[in-house]
């Protein structure tokens, strides 16, 4: 499985075969092994959610001994 957390489309509801719950809003990694969730990647049914960067270090501050 991948790291990568994609979520629905905007205005769009996922649901899972089976009886499994719906894709969650705030996103899951995809199961690329399993075709319906690729497909559903390629339909552009789910994309991907944007990471947020990582917080800056201010210049001069290392963290190391002097």
């Amino acid at each position: 499985m991948s790291s990568i957390l994609y979520r629905p489309r905007e205005g769009q509801r996922i649901r899972m075969p089976n009886g499994q719950p719906d894709w969650p809003a705030d996103g899951r990694p995809v199961n690329f092994a399993s075709p319906y969730e690729a497909r559903l990647v390629k339909d552009g049914d789910l994309v991907k959610v944007q990471s947020k960067p990582a917080p800056k270090v201010p210049a001069g501050k290392t963290g190391g001994s002097n």
